[in-house]
């Protein structure tokens, strides 16, 4: 066994046993290799809260709503889009009587349709006048349309993103006031 003079005294260091011998005592020495069970159960718990923190405040179904809203709101700016073209290219002062009369017409090239879970069309309704008045587009002109949606995360409960030809925007409004 190695001998070493620490403060006058004589130790005798073993270090198979990791003890140290200071005369006329000796100290055991623990060494330490590796977390014990209950460090890391504590570690898993802390970042299991933490991580349930983080799907909390993040919400994931109401961001999957947004985005199927933003996907609505962007659709049907592209159907106003091509209304407005057919209304000023086409046949003159008159909007279509359905929205396939847009993709024959080249306006648009595919009716953009809504993302699931949803009824799979956007609702479309062309006026004589901005009354509602029954229109077809060919022998009756329509003035005045309108295109809408109900969104998946709306402002108030039961509001449709609305675009209405008579103001030429698209807004959050309820069903009732989304005339042409």
């Amino acid at each position: 066994m190695p001998f070493h003079k620490v403060n006058s005294k004589w130790k005798i260091v073993n270090r198979n046993k990791k003890s140290i011998r200071h005369l006329p005592f000796t100290i055991q020495v623990k060494v330490k290799r590796g977390f014990t069970l209950l460090e890391l159960i504590i570690a898993v718990a802390v970042m299991g809260i933490l991580a349930a923190a983080v799907i909390v405040s993040i919400n994931p179904n109401k961001r999957q709503n947004q985005a199927r809203d933003a996907t609505i709101k962007n659709d049907i700016g592209q159907i106003a889009s091509g209304l407005q073209s057919y209304f000023t290219s086409g046949t003159v002062g008159t909007y279509p009587g359905s929205l396939l009369a847009l993709t024959t017409s080249s306006d648009l090239k595919s009716i953009p349709t809504p993302p699931a879970p949803g009824s799979g069309v956007y609702t479309y309704a062309p006026a004589v006048d901005g009354g509602g008045g029954v229109c077809d587009g060919i022998s009756t002109f329509c003035t005045y349309a309108r295109v809408s949606y109900p969104l998946f995360d709306p402002l108030t409960t039961g509001d449709v993103w609305c675009w209405q030809s008579s103001i030429g925007k698209g807004r959050e409004t309820a069903v009732a006031a989304c005339t042409p």
